[in-house]
């Protein structure tokens, strides 16, 4: 028995049931063990929580320091972060609603801080735009993990053509114009197009080095 072992049961109870249906008892059943027995490896349920944000974040497999420019980084880091997330969608959700404390976690997070520092960009504004990215990541990687069904994605065209022809015909003019447009969620390029979209913006924050090295590229 070890903490890897049991952070390992835990996270396959999540992704079949999700964080409601974990407990101690279940992760004990699952492993062949008396509940008591967790405890002198883990130190509680908030533990193994904790030890499963560990586990998904550190495949995110990001370098402690990334090179390249902050825009690519932010692209690297952004994409990296949704992948590691969609392959355990349930306990994905976790790493998004839940506090990183641990140093696992955190690395992440340091690599994110580092880029915008190296770059230029003052301590106020890198963790400003941290946040920024981090809430942006939550709202639409939530949105992702609970857009679809198994059944949805089975009959993916079905649902789209009567989804459209609801949006057309609901009394909405705007709504009814963009109906086919509106009926499909492609979350890849949604995430996509709202990554550019902020680093594009944060172009005009950008210290003035980057701004000229940028330009002396173009030229």
């Amino acid at each position: 028995m070890t903490r890897e072992r049991i952070v390992a049961a835990a996270l396959v109870i999540i992704d079949e049931e999700g964080v409601d249906g974990l407990s101690m008892r279940r992760i004990a059943a699952r492993l062949g063990v008396q509940a008591m027995s967790l405890y002198n490896h883990v130190q509680s349920k908030a533990d193994i929580l904790d030890g499963v944000t560990e586990y998904i974040t550190d495949r995110m497999r990001m370098p402690t320091r990334m090179t390249g420019g902050w825009e690519d980084g932010i692209r690297s880091l952004s994409h990296a972060f949704r992948q590691a997330a969609l392959r355990h969608p349930r306990a994905g959700e976790l790493v998004l609603m839940r506090q990183l404390s641990t140093p696992t976690a955190l690395a992440p997070v340091d690599t994110m801080l580092a880029m915008m520092l190296d770059h230029g960009f003052d301590e106020a504004t890198a963790v400003h735009v941290l946040r920024l990215f981090v809430s942006f990541q939550v709202g639409s990687l939530l949105r992702e993990i609970h857009a679809s069904s198994p059944s949805q994605d089975r009959d993916r065209a079905e649902v789209q053509k009567a989804r459209t022809a609801y949006l057309s015909e609901a009394g909405f003019p705007a709504v009814a114009r963009v109906a086919p447009i509106l009926a499909v969620n492609d979350h890849d390029a949604e995430f996509t197009f709202g990554v550019e979209l902020l680093i594009d913006a944060l172009r005009k924050l950008a210290p003035d080095r980057d701004a000229k090295a940028e330009g002396d590229t173009g030229a």
